[in-house]
């Protein structure tokens, strides 16, 4: 673990807007819970979906997915890695 002096633009709750060194521009801190309710969600859609005949709309909420689904594993390994509990179960 690294700290370091972060820039905070706004302090909107569940979304302020942070600017991390190093960095060229700002970005939005979503936290863990929410950033999970994200992830079923897209599952969710990606399950609708799959049961229209449109590829393209398969492949773009598949490619959401994707993403969402590399955000919350980094989440869920950092936390397990500070010995922090999730704030949400995680199925077995």
């Amino acid at each position: 673990m690294k700290h370091v002096q972060i820039e905070m633009l706004s302090e909107t709750v569940n979304c302020p807007v942070v600017c991390i060194p190093g960095r060229r521009f700002p970005g939005v801190v979503i936290q863990g819970d929410s950033l999970k309710i994200l992830l079923d969600h897209a599952q969710e859609i990606e399950e609708l979906a799959a049961q229209c005949q449109n590829g393209e709309l398969n492949a773009a909420v598949g490619h959401l997915k994707l993403i969402l689904s590399g955000y919350v594993e980094e989440y869920e390994t950092t936390m397990k890695a500070s010995d922090r509990d999730l704030p949400y179960p995680k199925p077995k």
